[in-house]
């Protein structure tokens, strides 16, 4: 914060030059060392292996040997694949609590969260490097998880008490002008992940919550494209 107020000339009396003296030039700098990175032996080495991994966990899964069985619409990408397949924290016991019933904890603040980004903005005024905030964080993203598991069991029980009563087919048919909203909200939730709207260390919350929701993306639509809501 101290550099953003400091002319680059102070700085070099100071006896060191700033490396990056704008966000912009660091988030510029950011994408040139990525970009480095994966085109480098080491990084193409390790894409490579978490593609592999990812392809072994989806072979373990009998849903995704399945067609997609939503005519009309594109199967899901391998990307998508990618992040439906990133675990959950299972082990945390906010998550399960969150899980467990929707009276556990206070979920009031969670709707800036669930809605579709950008965000509101957060009203927070701890400091974003403290940290405290990215504890907070890191549980309110367990939270969040568990509410997203039970919100979709909820639905599960209810598209199969739907497929009772009216058929599959009527119920498919609906599913799927849902998932053409969904594959839109990816196309435009992805768009702000690529053009790195937030800053991953400055706006740390916003950015992990955006990767979170981008997650739920591609599980939302993953479960409705193999018809797992069926199982």
């Amino acid at each position: 914060v101290l550099i953003s107020f400091l002319t680059p000339t102070t700085v070099l009396l100071m006896g060191r030059s700033a490396k990056h003296l704008t966000l912009l030039e660091r988030a510029s700098a950011s994408r040139e060392s990525t970009s480095k990175y994966s085109t480098s032996p080491h990084g193409r080495a390790n894409r490579t292996a978490s593609k592999q991994q990812s392809r072994r966990r989806r072979a373990a899964k009998p849903s995704l040997s399945l067609p997609n069985l939503l005519p009309g619409i594109p199967p899901p990408t391998e990307r998508m694949l990618d992040l439906r397949d990133q675990s959950l924290p299972l082990d945390s016991p906010l998550f399960a609590q969150a899980l467990r019933s929707a009276d556990a904890l206070d979920e009031s603040d969670l709707g800036r969260w669930k809605a579709e980004p950008p965000f509101e903005e957060d009203e927070d005024l701890m400091d974003p490097h403290s940290d405290g905030y990215l504890r907070f964080t890191k549980s309110l993203s367990e939270v969040l998880h568990g509410v997203r598991v039970r919100e979709q069991r909820l639905r599960d029980t209810s598209l199969q008490e739907e497929v009772a009563r009216k058929g599959l087919q009527t119920v498919v048919c609906s599913i799927q002008a849902e998932v053409r909203e969904l594959l839109r909200c990816w196309d435009r939730v992805d768009e702000l992940i690529r053009a790195q709207f937030y800053h991953p260390f400055h706006q740390s919350r916003e950015f992990a919550m955006l990767e979170h929701y981008l997650q739920w993306l591609a599980r939302s639509i993953c479960h409705f494209c193999y018809l797992e809501f069926l199982q």
